[in-house]
């Protein structure tokens, strides 16, 4: 691979946490995936990256899964067989790694069910995957009141 093809600030967040850690810890994958212009579609330089990184570095558990699902094309991921719309459950893992409690807020809610109508309409899927937000994800009070009361309509 050549050197124009790997982005090295991810570089340096995996050889700095190898270094500290003896491999890539769950915190330093999100760091890496902070790169990214953007988190549904990683450009052919981040995704090269990514997989180079995943080649070379030891990587705990949940850090190689997090890596290997950002390089996934697919607009679904697959949970218990069911299909979700994936980039709205990156959106949500954002969420609640924000600045805040680690819950989605009712501000989060609304980005969600933007993000969400982002065509012509809602789609099942889309529908499906709020629902599936709802139930597994921490949200306030208020933001599963207002995500619920979207999905009735």
């Amino acid at each position: 691979m050549m050197s124009s093809e790997i982005n090295s600030d991810m570089i340096k967040i995996a050889e700095d946490s190898i270094k500290n850690n003896n491999e890539i810890i769950y915190k330093d994958s999100n760091k890496i995936l902070d790169i990214l212009k953007d988190k549904t579609q990683p450009t052919i330089n981040e995704a090269n990256t990514i997989k180079h990184i995943l080649e070379i570095y030891k990587c705990e558990s949940r850090a190689k899964e997090t890596l290997e699902t950002s390089i996934h094309t697919s607009y679904y991921k697959i949970i218990d067989g069911i299909k979700y719309d994936r980039s709205l459950l990156l959106l949500a893992n954002d969420l609640v790694k924000g600045q805040g409690d680690g819950r989605i807020s009712l501000d989060d809610s609304k980005l969600l069910i933007n993000s969400a109508k982002d065509g012509a309409g809602i789609t099942d899927i889309e529908k499906k995957t709020l629902v599936y937000i709802s139930t597994y994800y921490n949200l306030t009070t208020s933001a599963k009141e207002h995500l619920e009361d979207f999905l009735k309509f």
